[in-house]
């Protein structure tokens, strides 16, 4: 079974509503250190969309090719989600997360071939496009433990960066989360991905979990609020003019949980 993944202003709205779990860690620490933080916290992510009027045979397919995995018992957990906003709506997204690198070569000796195989015979006839890259869980940015269980829904913002401005944007994101930390009512459920194989770069990708259409109400506070009242407005407005001049463009998108195109291994 193999998530790539409006102005500015907007895409701080949508911050205000999925930015509910970044780090209260101000400090900078060393490579060494968010290398050891996020060593198991990589994530392949696949992106496929059906060939136009196919969307039910491809998930047939799917399912079929879930109960290959059940019978080889693999040990890996794929999770899928549909695209429900944006420029890809209807594409899909599966994806398998909690792995260092080493272990993808451990499962290739195992899988690789067999898994290859059987996705090419149940999907592949149905297959429109598919495109795959390698996300880290910065768990350094973001408050929510790596891998929780995934939730109904997901909000998603997509933040692709100008080159060489990932540092400036690394620090401002952690002095918004050390702001957001501080408000005890501001919901913690997300957290950042960000790109480190497979696609344009330097990239970001805030997540926040959402458990129907009514989580997408504003909250009462905006991250611009927020940051007025813990830093004053000469810090804030430094804070979102860096994250601002570093990003080349932004997206956002809805993402829909498929319990039943996912393969979730027993325990």
């Amino acid at each position: 079974m193999r998530f790539r993944s409006m102005i500015f202003a907007s895409g701080l709205l949508c911050g205000a509503l999925c930015w509910s779990q970044s780090s209260a860690s101000a400090g900078a620490a060393s490579t060494q250190a968010i290398n050891a933080q996020n060593e198991n916290n990589l994530c392949r992510i696949y992106f496929t969309k059906a060939k136009s009027g196919q969307e039910q045979q491809l998930e047939a397919g799917r399912k079929k090719h879930i109960q290959f995995h059940r019978a080889q018992k693999d040990t890996w957990t794929w999770n899928t989600w549909t695209r429900e906003t944006g420029d890809d709506t209807g594409s899909y997204v599966t994806s398998t997360c909690g792995h260092a690198w080493k272990d993808f070569d451990e499962w290739e000796a195992r899988m690789g071939k067999a898994d290859a195989a059987d996705a090419l015979a149940n999907m592949g006839p149905y297959l429109g496009g598919s495109t795959d890259g390698f996300y880290l869980y910065r768990a350094d940015m973001s408050l929510a433990p790596a891998n929780q269980p995934p939730a109904p829904m997901a909000a998603v913002t997509i933040y692709t960066l100008h080159p060489g401005a990932a540092p400036d944007f690394i620090a401002a994101v952690k002095k918004v989360n050390d702001a957001l930390s501080k408000q005890p009512d501001w919901p913690k459920t997300s957290g950042w991905y960000q790109l480190v194989n497979g696609g344009e770069g330097p990239t970001f990708v805030l997540v926040s979990a959402r458990q129907n259409w009514a989580g997408f109400e504003p909250l009462a506070k905006s991250v611009p609020d927020v940051l007025n009242e813990v830093y004053g407005p000469e810090t804030a407005g430094q804070i979102l003019k860096t994250m601002r001049d570093s990003t080349k463009h932004l997206s956002t998108e809805t993402a829909l949980y498929h319990p039943e195109l996912s393969y979730v291994p027993a325990k």
